[in-house]
């Protein structure tokens, strides 16, 4: 059994995402850490224990709340597509959560479980990368002691989704993502090139929705509605990218995406470009070494079929 973080701006990718690992007994969620981005991170953290509440683990993960603003910038939130509150406006129909959020920072939970489980412990990072960032400025040795990290973000073959350049992670934190990539730790991405082939539509959902646990059918359905009705809008269809259940994937099975090792830099400087990722060639740099494994190609179908069973299973 792998032991993971989950580090989440907790929208309705994320939400799906917690689901699919909570529902999957290859993994043990040490905790869900929350950080700014979707939404307040004050949401975020009452969107995980909401779903703590839908799903009652049997052993239930630390849940702790994260930082609050980017390293640099302001905030950038996206309510148009996610709700205000994060779970396409649908929290309030819930009522709270017996489960509560540790006192301890999220960046000092990682540490801890990273000096708990050496070598043992994945972090999932499906939100802008600031907790990362803070754990590895604390603590960079503890932090050399994580097994890996497989984040969703970037956008390199493909437009941006937050501009026509930047992906919505590393727009948000790229000081952060840059911090983290200059660490040198066992990186995986999965950016919008792999993400964005994996879609959910609409009759999927209303077709699964009484299969399975009715509750989280019926979540789901009532959660994905202004998301998918958000890309129906803006990119011609009825559906969902599957974003980050795509990172829970991959640390569920490696060969889900094909990758390749590469040295990646994250523009944060320069306004029109803010959150690009970008390969620096080897050639620019005499000592150059990759820094990330980026995901190039997705076993589309078959990660699909997989996250239906187990979600809806």
């Amino acid at each position: 059994m792998k032991r993971i973080i989950i580090d989440s701006d907790a929208g309705v990718d994320d939400a799906l995402a917690i689901i699919l690992a909570l529902k999957s007994p290859e993994l043990s969620v040490e905790a869900i850490t929350t950080v700014a981005g979707n939404v307040e991170v004050e949401k975020c953290t009452r969107n995980c224990l909401l779903l703590l509440e839908l799903l009652e683990p049997k052993r239930p993960p630390i849940v702790a709340q994260g930082a609050d603003k980017p390293l640099v910038e302001d905030l950038v939130t996206a309510p148009g597509v996610h709700g205000n509150d994060g779970l396409g406006n649908i929290a309030s129909q819930y009522s709270g959560s017996r489960y509560q959020a540790v006192p301890a920072e999220a960046a000092d939970v990682i540490l801890d479980l990273v000096r708990r489980y050496p070598q043992e412990l994945t972090i999932v990072a499906i939100g802008p990368m600031t907790n990362l960032a803070i754990a590895v400025e604390k603590e960079p040795k503890v932090m050399k002691n994580v097994q890996e990290i497989i984040a969703m973000g970037g956008a390199f073959r493909v437009p941006g989704n937050t501009g026509p350049h930047a992906e919505f992670n590393m727009y948000v934190d790229p000081e952060a993502a840059q911090w983290v990539l200059d660490a040198r730790l066992p990186l995986t991405l999965l950016p919008l090139d792999v993400t964005e082939q994996v879609i959910l539509y609409r009759p999927e959902v209303s077709s699964l929705r009484n299969r399975g646990d009715w509750r989280i059918g019926n979540f789901i359905a009532e959660m994905t509605h202004g998301y998918m009705r958000y890309h129906e809008e803006t990119a011609g269809f009825f559906g969902g990218y599957l974003h980050d259940p795509l990172a829970i994937g991959v640390a569920i099975r490696r060969d889900f995406v094909r990758c390749r090792d590469l040295r990646i830099a994250v523009k944060a400087n320069d306004d029109s470009r803010r959150g690009m990722t970008v390969v620096v060639p080897r050639r620019s740099e005499k000592k150059w070494q990759p820094n990330a494994r980026v995901a190039q190609w997705v076993k589309r179908k078959e990660f699909l079929d997989f996250f239906r069973s187990r979600v809806w299973g």
